[in-house]
């Protein structure tokens, strides 16, 4: 049978199940969400059907349609109509159910990210650019978002508390790697005071974690002024922004640094010239 074929039917309620994998969880955002649904489909019938697969004569699981399906049995329903499709590969079933519960309403960040994992592993694509071109995302957001499930659970618990939009979320896969203690402040600290300050509308844009990244990059050159950053709830991004400016002539030094640190960490050889101009400014200093 052809995948894009299906057939609307009215199925008995006792032989649809719920399906396990589904990446978002049953849930209602408050208790009076459900009410709403419930009083709606008892005043106007069910006005959108379940979208089901069929795994075998007499059982469909459900694609889409589980708060509806949680709603229909609470108000005793012995019948619901369905829209059917074909036993599909676990491929398949991921891409269609993304691409239906992706139309209705925005996704939470971790829910999002593990139903891409879930589309491309079970599709077996190689690069992150084919999975972007199939549900016509950009790559970069694909990644990013992607890259949330390796976050570790700590993070995303309280990425979870502090109620961080996508936006955020996908900055912080970015700037989490450039964090690195300062004093008495520990990584796990950092981030919680970050969120806080997003908490209270301190830090009003995701794209003020890209500064805090540039900035922790001279985190040796800046301790002073992120720490008083860190110490200080009312400090802003851009407040430290200005404090962490350099002179031209303290800048090229810190590149200096940096440059000769990571020519030995890979250890890779300096040139003559290079020899020879580390021994004048070794006998400057």
């Amino acid at each position: 049978m052809d995948t894009h074929k299906t057939l609307f039917k009215e199925l008995p309620l006792e032989h649809i199940e719920p399906d396990s994998n589904q990446p978002r969880k049953l849930e209602y955002a408050t208790p009076r969400d459900k009410e709403k649904l419930m009083n709606s489909i008892k005043q106007f019938g069910l006005e959108e059907p379940l979208m089901v697969m069929e795994i075998e004569d007499g059982r469909y699981l459900i694609i889409d349609g589980h708060r509806r399906y949680d709603c229909l049995k609470d108000l005793g329903f012995k019948s619901v109509m369905c829209q059917i499709y074909p036993n599909l590969d676990e491929g398949e079933l991921h891409l269609r159910r993304y691409e239906k519960q992706n139309n209705r309403r925005a996704w939470k960040p971790q829910e999002k990210s593990n139903a891409l994992h879930s589309i491309k592993t079970s599709l077996n694509l190689k690069t992150i650019k084919q999975l972007a071109e199939l549900i016509s995302m950009s790559a970069t957001v694909v990644s990013n978002s992607l890259q949330l499930r390796e976050q570790k659970l700590e993070y995303l618990q309280v990425m979870e508390k502090y109620e961080l939009t996508e936006a955020y979320r996908l900055e912080f896969v970015r700037l989490r790697p450039k964090l690195r203690r300062v004093k008495q402040y520990e990584v796990h600290d950092i981030i919680k005071i970050i969120f806080e300050k997003v908490r209270h509308k301190v830090i009003r844009s995701s794209k003020d974690f890209r500064k805090i990244a540039k900035i922790f990059a001279r985190a040796a050159a800046n301790e002073k002024e992120i720490i008083e950053f860190l110490s200080d709830p009312d400090t802003t991004v851009a407040a430290l922004d200005i404090k962490t400016i350099q002179s031209g002539f303290s800048l090229h030094i810190e590149q200096l640094i940096q440059e000769i640190s990571a020519k030995r960490k890979n250890g890779t050889p300096f040139s003559s010239k290079e020899e020879t101009q580390l021994r004048e400014l070794k006998k400057l200093l």
